[in-house]
């Protein structure tokens, strides 16, 4: 298990590399963004892939109920401390996740999925949409498993495509379609609490 730091010029060759990876052979009807962290690679994706191959661009929202407690006062003191320490602590928390979650069954997730009204209607209109489903990172899976699901439950014939920079478990609930790192690498993008530029 490793940390890396991207900075906003490293994000931004890592995007470019991730639009190498998805490729340009299929059409996409939609890129779906998952809020927060799927947005900012949602719109570097935009920058990367050529215009004429994707429809459509969305974003979603399913906040997990940890993501809540790491916001605010927290993010303020997390960034008091040395990289070193932070990237420790990112480890630990990465290892107490994992572990957690063999623990307990895979629940399904209650929150609910809003989904925009033009993503909405494109599923509703295109018998067969072709959905590349955008987040940073894959830890359990389940933030994308219950989009994905709400997806499907509104058009059975869609094709979902996953595409995130990293994959840190080894056996998520859904797994990335087209990803950098699928070796429990650990990203602090940008946008991160715990991010420092130095």
């Amino acid at each position: 298990m490793q940390v890396l730091t991207l900075d906003p010029t490293s994000f931004d060759e890592h995007s470019a590399r991730l639009a190498q990876i998805i490729g340009n052979s299929w059409h996409i009807d939609a890129l779906v963004g998952v809020r927060r962290g799927g947005s900012f690679v949602c719109d570097a994706l935009c920058k990367h892939l050529r215009e004429e191959q994707y429809g459509a661009r969305y974003d979603v929202e399913l906040q997990r109920p940890s993501t809540k407690h790491k916001n605010g006062t927290l993010s303020r003191i997390l960034k008091m401390f040395p990289r070193p320490m932070l990237d420790v602590m990112r480890m630990a928390e990465s290892t107490l996740l994992s572990f957690r979650r063999t623990l307990k069954s895979q629940a399904t997730m209650s929150t609910k999925v809003e989904i925009p009204e033009g993503l909405a209607s494109i599923l509703k209109t295109i018998e067969c949409p072709n959905i590349l489903l955008i987040d940073d990172a894959i830890d359990s899976g389940d933030t994308l498993f219950a989009i994905s699901e709400t997806l499907r439950n509104i058009n059975p014939k869609i094709t979902i495509r996953i595409a995130v920079i990293t994959v840190t478990t080894q056996n998520p609930r859904i797994d990335a379609d087209f990803a950098i790192y699928k070796n429990k690498t650990l990203i602090r993008f940008p946008w991160s609490n715990d991010y420092k530029n130095r």
